[in-house]
């Protein structure tokens, strides 16, 4: 059995994503042969080929939310991945408003080369093949509907807390002890009016949470000049649990 993560990049935050100081590509899930891309930002595309990865591989897409620098190469990768809807691919998943016909982040003749399109929703539990998909807490983040995901088989669970302000409901809406816990945590503290996680809310969802391993990621300049290993050492420090700092083309089995 195979369980492994690839970033394609791990940066968060205007100037660090549209100056590229760190790439912007998403991740690469696999999962027990199944092979799941999440959020693929500028860049995507091409930090595939540059790891060896094939778009026409993909078996599911997944959208946390509408924003550009996690869904700007999702029509790039899709036209890629079906040859231009020729090779249908089975699964989207997205929250509804990303999917609005007035205001899609995928154009409307590539959803034709997607087998099954499924909006996440709070609770909503998606079976693929031997997986089930499930979207937790909506998230607060504003102009753009954000659901934490679940992904699980009878082997492993993989949870991504995607960007949102930190809220005490966070700490009972995400599993405890999952394999591995993936966290966009722009910030070092929090910045008011900005709803992004910070390394001190990560630092509270830990704790109580428990993962095997967490690693954190999409770092703002803040974040940058604080160093992320630093940070993620801090954090393993604190709550002893194995926290990685995740760098462009950084692959972690699980």
């Amino acid at each position: 059995m195979n369980y492994s993560l690839t970033f394609l990049g791990t940066g968060g935050g205007r100037v660090v994503v549209f100056r590229q100081l760190r790439h912007s590509g998403g991740m690469w899930l696999h999962f027990n042969g199944i092979n799941i891309l999440i959020d693929p930002g500028p860049g995507s595309l091409i930090r595939m080929f540059e790891r060896g990865l094939e778009p026409k591989d993909i078996d599911v897409f997944i959208l946390s939310h509408r924003h550009l620098d996690h869904t700007s190469d999702i029509n790039a990768v899709l036209e890629s991945a079906t040859e231009s809807t020729k090779r249908k691919k089975d699964l989207l998943i997205a929250p509804e408003d990303s999917l609005k016909e007035c205001d899609s982040v995928v154009l409307p003749y590539l959803k034709k080369g997607i087998k099954n399109i499924e909006y996440m929703k709070e609770g909503k539990e998606i079976l693929y093949k031997d997986l089930k998909i499930t979207g937790l807490i909506k998230h607060i983040h504003k102009g753009a509907d954000t659901y934490g995901i679940k992904i699980e088989d009878r082997n492993k669970k993989f949870v991504y807390v995607p960007c949102g302000r930190f809220f005490d409901g966070m700490l009972e809406g995400y599993p405890e002890k999952s394999d591995i816990m993936v966290f966009n945590t722009t910030f070092t503290h929090p910045v008011p009016n900005v709803d992004h996680l910070a390394a001190s809310d990560v630092k509270k969802m830990l704790l109580k949470l428990k993962p095997k391993k967490a690693v954190i990621t999409h770092f703002s300049l803040q974040m940058l000049k604080a160093v992320p290993e630093k940070v993620a050492e801090v954090l393993t420090e604190e709550t002893k649990i194995p926290v990685i700092a995740a760098r462009d083309g950084l692959k972690i089995e699980f």
